[in-house]
């Protein structure tokens, strides 16, 4: 009790200074706002952040409380912070400011179409079809303003792209500048052509606001809400499967770059997703469970099949299946049997989806013609056979990117760069470094060595034993009672060994006295005595086979309550990860690292560069709890519970970033 209450003490100054640090944003936000409205004369500046800077300190309250309790229901205070969070940022980055956020808003729109019963496509141009009122979204032609004909923008502008200070009036003056119309309208936009379930949540959010009349605000916030929604349900589900390392996925759920994505219309809300809960699952299989079921099967299957043909390049994270023990899949035949099962429908779902990409990649001669190659891919300089036939200029183009962008990269996965890729709006570089230092601090280990148990279901065999126990018990419960006296089989058959054990060392002496005396009278040993000196040993053995049927009796019935607790469902302890393992998961890691970076030399890099061109440390985060639990070491280690205090850390940078952007952006012209 005064061990936890030390710890109780010792960490909450950690929550103090967070909410303080929330306090002194604030304080450099309310001068940028005022600012920002006395220059622009719009009050409307100044009294978003009335809103914004309240409910940051709420949030930092709520976190605190959440994240200093103790217990394993992490994945709460997760989910509260990751939907508050990201809400934040949907409401500081407004409009279509994601990376790719147009071809992603298009192809949601396309597939609303397709569930509201709609043509999606104008035909015969065969563009996106879009109503009329949404069509200023995309403002790449300088929209006129539908009442005011003379009202045209000089330079065409996407809503949101970048973020500044009009955008927040234009938000809100948008009904009233462009008129309501359902009229469907071409939109030029061209779509992302890969599995379309990572846009089921927008285009069902689309769907609902097309269905109840709502303006184009109402149409986007519904499609970001929703797949937030679906980031959010996903990330928290892997923070709740995992047993072991539920920090690492919380952290790296909290990252500016990952809830930022999650409060827009990228898929890579989605993938995250997945690719986290694949994960966590995995490691529950490794290390907190005693066999595997068959729904958790199919669920690696679904995971692999989903974000497989989105990015290929996270395919080899199937591999992390071999950390499971063979014991829990019944056998290592049985292991090899599953993996292949995973393994396939992997490939079936990228052959299904993915084809024609992977001909344009292999084929780019035969794609070109049959025109299944993307802009992209035209864009690029090389083809698979040459990188392949060339080795060393490969590793030398590797090396010139790590060596000039791996700093860009990780300042990019955290978060220093959201938006469009854009420079001014994002974490600033203290406020990365202490995201790093709070990922670092997630690779130090808890000194107090507490152990985790994990709640299981019990394991078939121990179920079939107990059945089987219990059967036999009926059966065999008139023969094991003694109705005369009352007694168990077991204490009969023990009463009866003493016993023979006695009877056998009184007759050993008799003979013995009688042996002695005809000795001493100097007679011969008579035949009856001989036999009564013969009759003692076989006395002996029988009480000591009843003596080893006692002992046998006891073994089994340890056994069969032994069964009947693992048949229920109990704790078990959660293992730790060997050297070995975790050596096996950074290769793993670092092969779907160096899968990223090749497949952007082959679809993305020019001949002239002289680096690695298009690489995006999004691109990273899917591989970021992989490379943690790799990272685990004993070699550092602290009493701090740094699986709390970091996530919580995270919330308190993430409000400190969405009120660093909103005070830059209303200075933004």
């Amino acid at each position: 009790m005064e061990q936890n209450n030390k710890k109780a003490v010792r960490t909450l100054p950690f929550f103090l200074i967070g909410i303080l640090f929330v306090l002194l944003s604030g304080l450099y936000g309310g001068i940028s706002a005022l600012d920002a409205a006395a220059h622009f004369k719009d009050n409307l500046l100044f009294v978003l952040y009335e809103l914004l800077f309240p409910a940051s300190v709420i949030t930092a309250l709520f976190a605190a409380l959440l994240w200093s309790r103790k217990g394993d229901r992490m994945y709460r205070a997760y989910a509260f912070s990751a939907m508050v969070l990201g809400v934040l940022y949907l409401a500081v980055m407004p409009g279509l400011s994601a990376p790719d956020e147009l071809s992603h808003y298009s192809t949601a729109y396309r597939i609303s179409s397709n569930m509201m019963l709609e043509d999606p496509l104008i035909r015969p141009a065969g563009l996106t079809a879009v109503r009329a009122v949404d069509y200023p979204l995309e403002d790449m032609n300088g929209v006129k303003t539908p009442l005011v004909p003379d009202d045209e923008e000089s330079v065409p502008e996407v809503l949101g792209n970048p973020v500044k200070q009009t955008t927040y009036r234009a938000v809100k003056d948008w009904d009233k500048r462009y008129a309501f119309s359902t009229k469907p309208v071409a939109s030029a936009i061209p779509d992302v052509h890969t599995t379309p379930v990572f846009y089921l949540p927008q285009a069902i959010g689309f769907s609902l606001a097309r269905a109840l009349g709502l303006g184009t605000m109402g149409l986007l916030f519904l499609g970001k809400f929703l797949n937030l929604c679906c980031y959010v349900a996903l990330t928290a589900l892997a923070v709740r499967t995992t047993p072991l390392g539920k920090g690492w996925f919380a952290a790296a759920g909290l990252l500016p770059m990952s809830v930022s994505l999650a409060a827009s219309l990228s898929y890579d809300a989605g993938l995250i997703g997945t690719v986290f809960l694949f994960t966590a699952l995995i490691f529950k299989l490794a290390y907190g469970a005693e066999e595997i079921r068959a729904r958790e099967l199919f669920a690696l299957c679904a995971l692999a099949a989903l974000f497989g043909p989105c990015k290929l390049v996270y395919a080899p994270l199937i591999l992390l299946l071999w950390l499971v023990p063979a014991r829990v899949f019944g056998g290592g035949g049985k292991k090899l049997l599953c993996f292949l099962i995973l393994l396939l429908s992997l490939i079936a779902a990228v052959l299904a989806v993915n084809a024609d990409v992977l001909e344009a990649y292999f084929f780019p001669a035969v794609a070109e013609q049959a025109g299944n190659a993307s802009a992209d891919m035209r864009h690029a300089g090389f083809t698979a056979a040459e990188l392949f036939s060339h080795p060393l200029f490969t590793l030398r183009m590797l090396l010139n990117s790590l060596s000039a962008c791996i700093l860009t990269w990780g300042g990019e996965m955290i978060g220093t760069k959201l938006g469009n890729l854009d420079p001014l709006l994002g974490a600033s570089g203290l406020q990365t470094l202490f995201f790093a230092l709070g990922l670092f601090c997630l690779t130090v280990a808890d000194s107090d060595g507490e152990t985790v148990r994990i709640l299981v279901p019990g394991t078939r065999a121990a179920r079939r034993a107990a059945r089987e126990r219990e059967e036999s018990e009926r059966a065999a419960a008139s023969a094991e009672a003694l109705p005369e006296t009352g007694t168990s089989a077991v204490e009969t058959g023990a009463e009866e060994a003493a016993q023979a054990e006695e009877r056998a060392q009184a007759e050993t002496e008799t003979a013995l006295d009688a042996v002695s005396q005809q000795a001493a009278a100097g007679e011969v040993l008579t035949a009856p005595l001989g036999e009564h000196v013969a009759e003692a040993p076989e006395t002996l053995r029988e009480a000591e086979a009843a003596v080893a049927a006692q002992a046998a009796a006891s073994e089994a019935v340890s056994a069969a309550e032994e069964a009947d607790e693992n048949a229920l469902p109990h704790y078990i302890e959660v293992g730790v990860p060997g050297r070995i393992a975790r050596l096996f998961a950074f290769l793993v890691g670092a092969l779907s690292f160096f899968g990223v970076l090749g497949a952007m030399l082959l679809a993305w890099t020019s001949r002239d560069a002289v680096w690695i061109e298009g690489v995006q440390g999004r691109y990273f985060l899917p591989l970021l709890p992989v490379f943690l639990f790799s990272l685990q070491s004993r070699m550092l280690q602290s009493r701090l519970p740094f699986k709390r205090l970091v996530p919580y850390g995270f919330v308190i940078l993430n409000l400190c970033v969405g009120i660093r952007i909103f005070a830059l952006a209303v200075l933004r012209v």
